[in-house]
């Protein structure tokens, strides 16, 4: 078991590193619009179109599994903390596979409107020129289907009890310390 979630969170950590290459595009991008826009008078075409189709909605929905992974959803545990803990694990069943079913009708639907938007080869046109958008549409459905994936497994795992495998991508921050004494 642990096996499968262990290559699960290889493949999410693969995207979530994915993920931080396109947010540094989208650094680079801007910065080479800028500089080239305000030194050189000569803009690069469409890098606004490019930011919002592409870039943000990528940075925006890839990593929802990494998130899940992690346990970093908004949660309010006000009541549940008190709960014995056999309840408390009822109520986790419930809810990952809440968030598994959510997930996964999301994840078809939004597929169905990548498939319609890829037969239709949807293209915006910006500053003149046709530029292709329809791969920007595969973005939502393949990150809501890795979150399904990860609520799927953590659900497994807690119905039969072993132990799931995920091992979130961790980055260690030297310069924060949680020992106020330091």
């Amino acid at each position: 078991m642990e096996v499968v979630g262990k290559s699960i969170s290889r493949f999410v950590s693969w995207v979530t590193a994915l993920n931080c290459i396109l947010l540094m595009c989208l650094v680079v991008h801007v910065t080479l619009d800028v500089v080239l826009r305000y030194v050189f008078n000569t803009p690069i075409h469409s890098t606004i179109l490019f930011v919002s189709v592409y870039y943000m909605v990528a940075i925006a929905f890839l990593p929802l599994a990494v998130i899940e992974e992690k346990n970093e959803h908004i949660a309010v545990e006000i009541l549940t903390k008190r709960f014995p803990e056999n309840i408390q694990n009822f109520l986790l069943v419930i809810s990952t596979t809440l968030t598994l079913l959510v997930t996964a009708l999301v994840a078809v639907r939004t597929g169905q409107e990548a498939l319609t938007q890829y037969n239709n080869g949807a293209f915006s046109m910006e500053a003149g020129r046709k530029v292709v958008i329809w791969p920007s549409y595969f973005f939502l459905p393949v990150g809501f289907a890795m979150i399904s994936v990860v609520a799927a497994w953590k659900t497994i795992a807690i119905l039969t009890g072993k132990k799931s495998g995920l091992s979130a991508f961790k980055i260690e921050d030297p310069y924060i310390s949680t020992d106020l004494t330091k």
